[in-house]
């Protein structure tokens, strides 16, 4: 199938037969193109469940954006992909009525291994991060996601659902609910603190490169706290050293940690994740004693309204 869905691409861009070869198909499925090129097929996969994020949205609209966005940043400085038009001249192109297609430059480099994460490197890291934020003031997007309190109820409603169907244990929905409760209400404390954020930020979504460190898949980007791009990176980065790293790079260039703020997203990133994968994870052996560990370390704690950063944290980030 994915022979199928790539053969149609390429003839919207006039290459057929080049070389391509599959990355990942996660949220869009992704080639190599005749190595100077990244083709993005943004057809999910069947197992990642996101209609509670697209909820009233244009996704076709989405992409638009997203490209939009990443020309922006490159007129502010950031070293991004470029957008790639087709033969006709548009930048997104439609192989059915329902499956877009849309391609960018590829950036020579490699993805970040947990095997490189040092300190200094969280550092650059966080800077990176805290450049993106200062780039992205400014851009104004009305069709794009949003990690605000009203995705918390969805995100609740879509946990009833998995409880009905037997994916996961009524207790822990309760502690999960709990949980977006107290996010949602800081989401609305918050929400002229929005900013349009990456809301992707693995491991694998930065690149190591010769001119330093570059964002990467901003298929999910949307309005948010800013803290949502530095939740990401914590549920990726352990170690208190290398987290304390993360966030002194972003003050470094120019940001504030907010410590309550970053409680809540680093849980959201959590729960987005539960959400969106419940239906493969459930069958995994790891997932009940993992779901054990996050309801008793994370959802129950920012439930009850205790802090999740460690007071060590709190005391390397001191000013």
């Amino acid at each position: 199938m994915y022979q199928e869905w790539l053969e149609k691409a390429l003839v919207q861009y006039d290459m057929q037969g080049a070389e391509a070869q599959l990355i990942r198909h996660n949220e869009n499925m992704t080639f190599q193109v005749a190595e100077d090129y990244l083709l993005r097929i943004h057809k999910h996969a069947d197992v990642i469940k996101t209609d509670s994020l697209y909820e009233g949205l244009d996704r076709l609209q989405i992409y638009k954006e997203e490209l939009a966005f990443l020309a922006y940043l490159k007129n502010r400085g950031m070293e991004v992909q470029v957008p790639v038009r087709n033969k006709a001249g548009e930048l997104v192109s439609m192989l059915t009525d329902t499956v877009p297609a849309t391609m960018l430059s590829w950036i020579p480099g490699h993805a970040i291994e947990k095997s490189e994460v040092t300190p200094k490197l969280c550092y650059e890291i966080g800077e990176m991060v805290g450049r993106l934020h200062c780039s992205s003031q400014g851009f104004y997007a009305e069709n794009v996601l949003r990690y605000d309190d009203a995705l918390c109820e969805r995100l609740k409603y879509k946990l009833s659902q998995a409880v009905d169907r037997g994916d996961l244990d009524k207790n822990h929905t309760r502690v999960m609910t709990a949980a977006l409760d107290t996010i949602a209400e800081e989401m609305k404390r918050a929400r002229g603190s929005a900013i349009m954020v990456h809301a992707d930020l693995s491991l694998s979504n930065i690149l190591i490169t010769e001119s330093g460190l570059v964002p990467i898949d901003f298929s999910l980007l949307g309005y948010g706290h800013p803290m949502m791009d530095i939740g990401e990176l914590y549920c990726n980065i352990n170690g208190v050293e290398n987290r304390a790293a993360i966030a002194k790079g972003y003050q470094k260039a120019g940001k504030t940690i907010d410590f309550h703020a970053l409680d809540c997203c680093f849980a959201l990133n959590i729960l987005l994740g539960i959400v969106l994968h419940c239906d493969s994870w459930a069958n995994e052996e790891w997932f009940a004693n993992r779901m054990v560990r996050w309801c008793s370390e994370t959802f129950g704690p920012l439930g009850e309204g205790k802090p999740l950063i460690s007071p060590e944290f709190r005391m390397l980030n001191v000013k």
